[in-house]
């Protein structure tokens, strides 16, 4: 299936989640505010939605199209895990970790007023985070792989933490000392890390034939990942019936829509 398509639709797709990317920086660096609440309610969505997507949608044409698919799952989950921790650790904890982990969370609010991080800590956190773009737009790509409909689902699924991250990046580099173009030049280098996963993915794909049951079993695995390790974390600490309906309203969303999509067929 991947083979088949446009490359234009496949890196446009890419192209669109890079562009939330620097929306969302753009969004902190413009000095308008943004309340840290409902930064995490954009992450608490997104986890929902990510994991229902996975769960309900890929695994199961991953294990539809490959006997190798729970192999290629748990390779796709430590891709990213081992490659998040050996270059830059985990990229949303939150400020009141210990080790200087990546204050996500805890830095959110207008750019002026962040709390001030380490740049040892800073620059892990971008690392972390380009690191974490470029899997978002190979899976992106990858999830293209199970047709259409999934291929829709795991990008509104990517789209959903975009403008997010963004933002955290840019208030992020701003709270190290970074002036506002040094950090807008950063959160540009975000969104090209999620164009270039979707460019990697689409060129293999277009190298090699037969490859798409692979990448869909990676792709699970990395959204598996994104999901329950990355995404869902961040919001978990949060006490609050806001935060646990919106990760609710996340998967309700998925599941509702899959269901009235089958209803009509399609």
């Amino acid at each position: 299936m991947l083979h088949g398509l446009s490359a234009w639709l496949v890196l446009g797709r890419g192209l669109l989640a890079a562009a939330a990317n620097i929306a969302g920086g753009g969004l902190a660096l413009g000095r308008r505010r943004l309340a840290s609440h409902n930064i995490v309610l954009g992450f608490a969505f997104s986890g929902g939605f990510l994991l229902a997507v996975t769960l309900l949608l890929i695994l199961p044409e991953c294990m539809r199209l490959s006997p190798a698919a729970p192999a290629l799952i748990v390779a796709g989950y430590f891709l990213v895990h081992l490659a998040e921790h050996a270059y830059a650790g985990h990229a949303h904890h939150v400020s009141t970790e210990p080790h200087g982990a990546h204050p996500l969370v805890g830095t959110h609010g207008p750019c002026d007023r962040a709390i001030p991080i380490s740049a040892a800590a800073g620059h892990a956190a971008a690392a972390g985070l380009l690191l974490h773009s470029f899997f978002d737009g190979a899976a992106i790509a990858a999830a293209l792989a199970a047709g259409s409909k999934v291929g829709w689902f795991a990008f509104l699924a990517v789209i959903f933490h975009k403008v997010p991250e963004g933002f955290s990046l840019a208030t992020i580099m701003v709270s190290t000392g970074r002036s506002r173009r040094s950090a807008f030049r950063i959160v540009v280098a975000l969104g090209a890390a999620t164009l270039a996963g979707t460019a990697t993915v689409l060129l293999a794909a277009r190298s090699v034939l037969g490859l798409e049951p692979v990448f869909l079993g990676l792709a699970c695995g990395m959204f598996l990942h994104i999901s329950a390790t990355d995404l869902l974390p961040t919001t978990s600490h949060i006490r609050g019936l806001s935060v646990l309906g919106a990760t609710a309203a996340g998967a309700a969303v998925v599941a509702l829509a899959e269901g009235l999509l089958h209803l009509a067929g399609l």
